[in-house]
C-alpha cells in the first residue's frame, strides 16, 4: 500500500503543489526523487485524481493537503526531516487502524489481522519509554484540542519534545514527527511522537541539561512581542538573546540557547533569530505537562491582548 498507493499519491500532491510555488520541473525532480520526465507526466494529471487515490484509502482532505504542505516546507529545508514527517504519518495510519478496511478490500483474508495496530516498535520499548510516548502523546492532543494556541505557531512549526532520565542521544528523546502545524484556525498535529523524531528541539535539549540536569521536556513557540509580555507575567525565569544581522547556524542557536538556560526547574530562553532563522521562544520544563500549561496560559493572555 505504501510503494503502490501512498508514497505515489502524497507525491503527485506534493508535486503539483511545488509547481505551483513557482519551482521548475528539474528541481522538483531533485525534491521528490524522480525524473524530470516523471515529473511531467505527473502535472499532466489533476491534483484531484492523486487527493482522491487518498481519500479511497481512508485519508481525510483537510490531512492531505495538510500533510502536503508539510512536506513542501520540508524538502525544500531539510529532506531528511521529510521523510521523517512522511513515515511518521504513514506509521501513524497504521497503528490507527485507519487502512484496515482499504487493506481489506484488497485482500480480505485479512479480515482477522491487527498487525499494524499493536506494532512491534512499542513492543520493543521499555517501560519508561512507552511513559514517555505517553505522557507526550496526551501533550499534544491537549496542545491540537486548543483553538488559542495557534496564535504561538512559528512559521517552522512548533515541536515538544520529552526524554529519558539519562539520555545520551537524539534516539533518547521523543518527539512528534512532522511537528505542530496551524490549518487555519486549527491547531493539527501532522505525525505521532516517536523516539528520535526530533533533531533540533532534542538537540536543544540534551544541549541544556548539561547546564541543568533537572529538565527533560522542552517545547518551541513564536517569539514576538505579545508573546514576550505575556511570557513575563507568568513570572518565569527568562533570558532573551538579541537577534542578529547574519546568518547563523543551527549549531549556534542550540550552543546560544543551552548556554542561556537557567537552572529553575521551568525556564525560558526568548532567541532573536537572524538572517534566514526565525525568532523562537524555547521553554523547558522537568515534564511536559507543564508546558503545555504554560504555554495554553500564554496563547490565552494573547488572545486577551488581541482582544483589547
Amino acid at each position: 500500500m505504501m510503494s503502490k498507493t501512498f508514497l505515489p499519491a502524497i507525491r503527485g500532491v506534493v508535486i503539483h503543489r511545488l509547481r505551483k510555488q513557482g519551482i521548475g520541473q528539474p528541481t522538483i525532480a531533485k525534491l521528490t526523487g524522480v525524473t524530470q520526465a516523471a515529473v511531467s507526466q505527473i502535472l499532466r494529471k489533476d491534483e484531484s485524481k492523486f487527493v482522491e487515490a487518498l481519500v479511497e484509502m481512508g485519508l481525510e482532505e483537510e490531512e492531505i493537503h495538510l500533510l502536503a504542505d508539510t512536506l513542501c516546507r520540508e524538502l525544500s529545508q531539510n529532506p531528511a526531516r521529510a521523510t521523517g514527517v512522511l513515515y511518521g504519518f504513514w506509521r501513524g495510519l497504521l497503528s490507527e487502524g485507519r487502512l484496515c478496511a482499504y487493506h481489506r478490500r484488497l485482500h480480505p483474508e485479512l479480515e482477522e489481522c491487527d498487525i499494524c495496530m499493536n506494532p512491534s516498535y512499542e513492543k520493543s520499548l521499555d517501560e519508561e519509554r512507552l511513559e514517555v510516548l505517553r505522557q507526550l502523546d496526551v501533550c499534544v492532543k491537549k496542545l491540537t484540542a486548543s483553538r488559542n494556541f495557534v496564535n504561538l505557531i512559528p512559521e517552522v512549526g512548533v515541536n515538544i519534545v520529552y526524554c529519558v532520565s539519562n539520555p545520551q542521544t537524539i534516539n533518547d528523546v521523543a518527539g512528534v514527527a512532522g511537528r505542530i502545524v496551524a490549518a487555519g484556525n486549527e491547531v493539527k498535529s501532522v505525525g505521532r511522537p516517536a523516539f528520535g523524531a526530533s533533531k533540533h528541539l532534542a538537540s536543544v535539549l540534551l544541549a541544556s541539561r548539561m547546564r541543568n540536569t533537572a529538565i527533560r521536556s522542552a517545547i518551541n513557540i513564536s517569539n514576538n512581542a505579545r508573546v514576550k509580555t505575556a511570557l513575563h507575567k507568568t513570572g518565569l525565569e527568562v533570558v532573551e538573546i538579541n537577534p542578529v544581522a547574519r546568518e547563523i547556524s543551527d549549531e549556534e542557536v542550540v550552543a546560544d540557547v543551552a548556554g542561556s538556560v537557567g537552572v529553575a526547574r521551568v525556564t525560558a530562553v526568548l532567541h532573536g533569530g537572524g538572517i534566514g532563522i526565525e525568532p523562537i521562544t524555547y521553554i523547558f520544563a522537568d515534564e511536559p505537562s507543564k508546558l503545555v500549561d504554560i504555554v495554553l496560559k500564554i496563547a490565552e493572555q494573547v488572545l486577551l491582548t488581541d482582544l483589547t
